[in-house]
Order: structure tokens, then C-alpha cells, then sequence
């Protein structure tokens, strides 16, 4: 059974176009053909029918084949288009070529005729299927670009060069940038430089190493607020399966960042005072008992009348006395000291590499500091009973502690009325005092 070929025949000739259906017939088709001379009858008939190729004489008195193609490509329709001239030369058909048409035929010599609109025809079928993958692809693109502009964490994809093929709004916002000033760029163009480093690390993803569960770093935002993110990425493949590039999403986690830090800060950090709290000072005194930073020293501090403070006058004016015992005890050690509220009334301080002599400085500074804040406080004296000890090593280190806390108590136990100095020393004296017996 032949096949059916309707055609449009653009010829001024009668007799020729029932030459080149004649032709066509003997390839084998059943040719339905409809004859036009005219650009007004060619887009009639075009709006009006369906056909499945075009055939055009090149001259026609007030027409011809190029402008009959230009129409042709003006409606938007993709059809196999054959010139035929009873005389064309070189130039003639290198013309025709460049603007479009498919095969070029001399009138007298129609040999190729079937072959051309076999060929075309088949050209163009294949052309109608690769539009219509690229429709649906950029249906889905489209599909998956708005399901990816509602989500609020920054996404981008890139090729294997690190080249943006596309992103969603919220990496436009996280950016500063718009969708078009992003694709096409380097992912180093575009990124912050901490964010990038974060990227090169994810590259590894590319190498088939799967999803990268997650790079933590901090960035600066395009409105200027720094924030810790964490970075994800994986790696996308193309349909031959080899990797087409690496897909990443930007998470802001400063919220748990802070979260975390605050719950780490309240696990040591005693919340009245602000200063270290007995379990971190428990821990810090382990760690070190195992490390290299002997001498260490350790001062043990008690509040008096704290007791009758908060008895007399109320347990406001308690804290605020504690407050102001932290202030002075932190005031006086060093920033690698490790100054701690051990106890209701009790404080502590940890001072590595610190040996006897470092430790009389150290209560000489401890004693011009809270003088100077009872100075300034007048009348509310703050007075602190103290105890110290040294341990070389950490054999010893449980022991110094022991016994700063033995003087602290011993020497609280033993003051008497007329004693108003404000800071008492553990021990019968001072340097001496500070250090553990033999």
C-alpha cells in the first residue's frame, strides 16, 4: 500500500507540477498535491491544510522560491522545502541553501526528487521529536524550577566546570543576585569565599562519592548578617550516566548554632555569676591532671556572711554579694586561668603553670583588687576567706586541691572578731601558707 504525500506545489506551470507529482507517484507515494503561484494563495492554503513538504519553482512571474521560504519559515512551520529550476547554477543553489532550503533540483534532471523528500521528511520528523523532548524538558525544568523557588533553603546546580546551569530564589536572595547575573558564571564568581572553599570540599561528590551529608562554616550574606550554614551536595548524572555536574543546598543553622551554644554555655557556666560552674571546673581539673602544665596552683575563696546577708537582708542582696565576689576573683587571675563557682558560697580558681612564687603574686593581686572594689563599694565590704596549694604534678593535683580547701575552711573557722582585714590567707602566713606542707 503506497504512502500518502500531500504536497505543496509552488509553480506557475500546470504541466510541471503534474511532472513533479508524476515523479513522486513513481517513488511510490499517493500524492495529494495542491498547486499555488502566489504569496497570498501559499499562506491560504498553508493556514488552511496540512502538508508534508514543499516543493518551489525558483523564478515565478512576481514571486519566486526564496520568498515562497521565507514565508514559510515567517508561519513558523518546519517542512521539508525542495527548489527546482529549469536552470540553476552554483551560485543559484548556494543561495537557496543558505536561506534554508533542504535540496535544490534542476526541472530536467528529477532523479533525486524521492530521495530528497524521503530523506527531508524523515529530517523532519526527527526535528518534530526533538521538539517536543525539549518541550516536555522544559516543562519539567519549569515544573522542577517552581517547586525548587518555593523552597526557602538556597539551591544551585552546576556543571562539572563549576559553571551555574540554574538556582532558585532563594539562592538569588541569599546572593544578592539575579537568576540571569548567576547562570553562566563561576561558582568562585558568585559564591562568598568561605562559601566556596565549602563548595570545593562538596566537589568531591562529582567523583561518584555520593551526597555529602554536610559541610559546616560560616559566610557573610548579601545583607551584610553573618551566618553559620551547613553545606550539602550530590552529584546529578546526565542520561549516558556519566556525571553531568553537582547540585547543592545551603542550610542557615545559625538558630542551632546559637541554640547550642547557649545550652553549652549554661552546662558550664554558673547562671548567677556568669563565671565556670563545679562541673566544668570538675572536668577542667581532670583534663589537666593528664596534661603537661604543671605547676599548677589551685585557690579556694569562701564568701562570709553570706548566710546573714541573705538572713537580714533578703537573698537579692545574697546574689549581689556573690556577683560582686566573682567580679573580683575574675578580675584577678588571668585569662587562662579557670576561675569556677563551686558551691553555694564557694568559689575556686585553677592556675597552670603556676608555681609558689607566681602564686604570692597572683594573692597580692587578689588582694589589691578586692580592696579596691571595697574602696568603691564603702560600707558593704565584700570579705573572702582563702585557701591555696601547688601541685607539681598530676599525682598530686587532688591533693593541692584538698588542701586549699582545708586552709580555706581552716582559716574561715579561726577568725576572730577583731580581725578586719579582707583578705585572709590560708595557712599561718602568706608565701608560706600557699603551698602544700611537707
Amino acid at each position: 500500500m503506497s504512502t500518502l504525500l500531500r504536497v505543496l506545489i509552488i509553480e506557475d506551470a500546470q504541466d510541471d507540477a503534474d511532472l513533479l507529482a508524476l515523479e513522486l507517484k513513481h517513488g511510490g507515494y499517493q500524492v495529494h498535491y495542491r498547486r499555488v503561484d502566489s504569496a497570498e494563495a501559499m499562506r491560504r492554503v498553508l493556514e488552511a491544510a496540512h502538508f508534508d513538504a514543499v516543493i518551489a519553482d525558483y523564478v515565478l512571474p512576481g514571486f519566486s522560491g526564496l520568498e515562497a521560504l521565507a514565508i514559510l519559515k515567517e508561519m513558523g512551520l518546519d517542512l521539508p522545502f525542495i527548489m527546482v529550476s529549469g536552470k540553476m547554477g552554483e551560485e543559484t543553489a548556494v543561495e537557496a541553501m543558505r536561506a534554508g532550503a533542504h535540496d535544490y533540483l534542476l526541472k530536467g534532471n528529477l532523479t533525486r526528487l524521492v530521495p530528497a523528500i524521503e530523506r527531508e521528511i524523515g529530517e523532519a520528523a526527527m526535528r518534530r521529536e526533538q521538539r517536543r523532548s525539549e518541550r516536555e524538558l522544559r516543562s519539567k525544568l519549569d515544573f522542577v524550577q517552581v517547586l525548587i523557588d518555593t523552597i526557602p533553603t538556597p539551591i544551585f546546580y552546576n556543571d562539572t566546570n563549576g559553571i551555574y546551569l540554574g538556582c532558585n530564589r532563594a539562592f538569588e536572595e541569599h546572593t544578592g543576585l539575579q537568576r540571569g547575573e548567576i547562570i553562566n558564571r563561576s561558582v568562585h564568581d558568585v559564591l562568598p569565599l568561605e562559601l566556596g572553599a565549602l563548595f570545593r570540599r562538596g566537589e568531591d561528590a562529582l567523583r561518584g562519592e555520593g551526597i555529602n551529608r554536610g559541610l559546616e562554616g560560616a559566610m557573610t550574606c548579601a545583607d551584610g548578617a553573618r551566618r553559620d550554614v551547613i553545606f550539602y551536595s550530590a552529584p546529578f548524572k546526565n542520561s549516558d550516566s556519566t556525571i553531568g555536574g553537582i547540585v547543592c543546598a545551603i542550610f542557615d543553622i545559625s538558630e542551632r548554632k546559637a541554640s547550642e551554644m547557649k545550652l553549652r554555655y549554661m552546662s558550664t557556666h554558673d547562671m548567677l555569676t556568669g563565671i565556670y560552674n563545679r562541673a566544668y571546673f570538675d572536668e577542667e581539673l581532670m583534663r589537666l591532671k593528664q596534661g603537661r602544665h604543671f605547676p599548677i596552683s589551685i585557690v579556694m575563696a569562701d564568701v562570709d556572711g553570706l548566710k546573714e546577708m541573705n538572713d537580714e537582708e533578703g537573698h537579692a542582696a545574697g546574689d549581689a554579694l556573690l556577683k560582686r565576689a566573682a567580679d573580683v576573683l575574675r578580675s584577678s587571675f588571668r585569662r587562662e586561668d579557670v576561675v569556677a563557682r563551686v558551691g553555694g558560697d564557694e568559689f575556686a580558681a585553677i592556675l597552670p603553670g603556676t608555681e609558689e612564687a607566681a602564686l604570692d603574686e597572683a594573692m597580692e593581686r587578689l588582694e589589691q583588687s578586692l580592696a579596691a572594689h571595697n574602696k568603691r563599694e564603702g560600707a558593704k565590704h565584700l570579705r573572702l576567706s582563702i585557701g591555696a596549694a601547688t601541685a607539681s604534678s598530676g599525682e598530686g593535683l587532688m591533693d593541692a586541691w584538698r588542701l586549699a580547701d582545708e586552709r580555706m575552711y581552716r582559716q574561715k573557722k579561726g577568725r576572730t572578731r577583731r580581725m578586719s582585714h579582707s583578705v585572709i590567707m590560708g595557712g599561718e602566713a602568706t608565701s608560706p601558707a600557699l603551698s602544700a606542707p611537707p
